[in-house]
This record gives C-alpha cells, structure tokens and sequence, in this order.
C-alpha cells in the first residue's frame, strides 16, 4: 500500500470535450467504444491498493488475475470516499461535470479555475511559448517555430510559402485536428481551415522537418513540483494518430534517443523548468510532451522540443510504466482485430455488452483490446 488512494478513469474522449469546451459532451460511438473496451488499462498506471473506476464489477476476476493489487470502485461507492486522489485520463468541463454526477464530493473534485486552467493550457499556442522559452534557456534554435493565424488569407499565403506545412486547430483529438498541405489546389482543406477558424479562433501553422524519430516526455505534475516519469518512443500513422510504441525500461528508451542525439538531457532539463514555471502551479496530473528527431538540410539531426503538449495521461505513459515498472519488453498497440496476438492488457468482453454498446457496433462489429507482442 502507498499514501493516498488514486481513483483512475479511462476517459479517452477528453481531448474532444476539449475542443468542445462545453460542461456536457457526449463521446462519438468509437471514442465511447474505446472508452468503454479499455476501461481498464489505468490499472497498469496504478499502484496496490489503487481502484479503477468501472460501472460494475463484472471484470474483478480479470482484473485480480493481473497480479496488480488493483481494485475496481463502482459509481455507487464514489459518494462516500472523503480522501482519495481522482486520476481521469485527462481533466475537462465535462469530466468534471461527469464526475460530479457521478457522486464524486465537490471536495475532491479540482475547483473550476483549475479546469479553466487546464482548457488555455491545452491549446496549441501553448507549443510556441515553450519553443520560445528553450530558445531563451538554453540559446539553440531547435527548429522553426510554429506560427498562430487568425484569418484565412493568412493562412493560405503562409501555406503556399511552405510547401508540405501541417495546419492544426488549437484544440482537438489525437491526429484528428491536423491537416498536411499537400496541395494548394484542395478545395476541402481550405473548408476545414474556415471551419477551424470559426470555431476556434486560429490555426496553428508549422513547417514540414524530415522526420526521423517521433518521441515523448511523460511527466507528473503535483504541488507545484514537476518529476520526469519517463520516455516514449512511438509511430504515428499519415494522420498523425497514434499507432502503437516500444515497451522497455526507460533507461533503454531514453539511450535510443539520446544515441541519435547526444544533447537530450540538457533539453529535457531546459523542458523541466519551463513546465515547472508554465504548468506546474496550475496543474496537478500527468502530462506528455511530444517531440521529435529530424534530419537538417546539412544532414546533422535536430530536435523539435514541443511538437504537442497533452495535459493527461497518455499511451506513451503507460509504455513507460508496463517497461519499467512492470518489466515487459516488445511493442504495444490498441486493435480491434478479433484475434489479437500478444499478451492483452485489457478484458476481451464481446459476449457482455449493453444494448448500446450493440447498436452501436452494428455499422462496425469491433472490440478494441490493448496488447503487447514481443
């Protein structure tokens, strides 16, 4: 057992609540899905004595089985804690608001301006600050900084000077706000550009870098203080979304990046302060710094120190821990084939499922499952 009792919540969507902004939001079917089918792999970021939060406790078998020490909390318990620390995939208006619903006292629940806080530091123009601020600490010019723009003919006239530049809207899903300009001639990105701006306000602009290696810095916020929990190293598809990492310990993961490139500890204690003075008194929880390595035009490489910063909890973070924590080794992924190969991490349950959850899979009769394959 450890001190305080942390509560995890598997809410996936929240990035989209994000972009939402509302107090009520309502997950698209495959984020619910998702939501609903990995609702247990928080239980491999717990500690013994932790509890997951699960609508029932038809997986206790499963989860006991694990070896974890984890158990699961049902919404009907959730009335009666007075000290517990609630751990969702990432805070929002609506995850607060959903919590509270559930019975969650207002005591332990983050105030409001908390959650504000958590709203302006995930948009995207939080990456330019932090871009700014390595640049001023430690005097290198990483790679081009991205550029914020509010009006469409902006827009285009900064696109048609970098061919092959990435538009993204300030908040949005994993890989689902980003559009690669591959033509100016495409009708339909210039409606999702005047969409996002009259949605949002602005389109963050960044220059395309040959891209070597995409990586992460997984990091815990608490108190003000701000500790490296670890590194990922993970693909990304065309569309940016997350295609699966490398399960190993972080010593191992952090080694593969700083062999390609040797100056990665003096940017990740530049990075340490930033966060510590940008997020750290106004955030308590986990959060990812996306980042990547890049081949210059001289064929040296290069760094980008902040392509995305995610004020949750993140794949890449349970990578790190399953690798160093839990000591496995090979690669993890999120499918929904029917007959997974590798070590699941999260319960198969396609014969227990609700009514919605069936109409809902009627157009695609998938069951997403969290893995690790040698």
């Amino acid at each position: 057992m450890h001190g305080m009792v942390n509560i995890y919540y598997f809410n996936p969507e929240n990035d989209l609540a994000l972009a939402n902004g509302g107090p009520n939001y309502t997950a698209p079917p495959r984020a619910a899905l998702l939501r609903h089918d990995l609702r247990l792999l928080p239980a491999w970021l717990a500690r013994p004595g932790d509890r997951v939060l699960c609508h029932d406790t038809a997986d206790r078998d499963w989860l006991e089985a694990q070896g974890l020490g984890v158990e699961i909390i049902t919404p009907s318990e959730l009335s009666s804690l007075t000290e517990a620390r609630l751990v969702p995939w990432g805070w929002s208006r609506a995850t607060r608001c959903t919590l509270q619903r559930l019975g969650v006292p207002e005591g332990l629940l983050p105030s409001p301006d908390r959650i504000e806080a958590v709203h302006r530091l995930s948009h995207r123009r939080t990456t330019i600050t932090i871009h700014e601020h390595m640049r001023q600490l430690t005097g290198i010019d990483y790679c081009p900084t991205p550029v914020e723009l509010t009006a469409l003919e902006q827009v285009k006239h900064w696109a048609g000077e970098h061919p092959g530049c990435y538009l993204k809207l300030p908040w949005s899903g994993s890989g689902q706000g980003v559009y690669r300009v591959l033509s100016m001639d495409d009708k339909h990105l210039w409606q999702w550009c005047g969409g996002g701006l009259r949605r949002q306000g602005s389109l963050l602009c960044e220059q395309a870098l040959d891209k070597m290696q995409d990586f992460a810095t997984e990091w815990l916020c608490r108190d003000g203080r701000v500790e490296l929990v670890g590194y990922s190293i993970f693909e990304s598809d065309f569309h940016h979304q997350y295609a699966g990492g490398i399960v190993d310990s972080c010593q191992a993961l952090h080694d593969r990046i700083a062999g390609l490139y040797p100056a990665l500890d003096d940017a990740v204690a530049a990075l340490q302060e930033i966060i510590t003075e940008m997020i750290a008194h106004d955030y308590n929880g986990h959060l990812g710094v996306d980042m990547l390595l890049y081949r210059r035009e001289d064929g040296s490489i290069g760094m980008d120190p902040c392509v995305e910063v995610n004020l949750r909890c993140t794949m890449g973070l349970v990578c790190s821990v399953l690798g160093e924590r839990h000591g496995f080794r090979g690669t993890f992924h999120i499918t929904d084939s029917p007959h997974p190969t590798g070590k699941p991490l999260t319960p198969s349950d396609s014969d227990r499922r609700t009514k919605e959850q069936k109409l809902a899979r009627t157009k695609a009769l998938y069951h997403f499952t969290a893995v690790i394959k040698d």
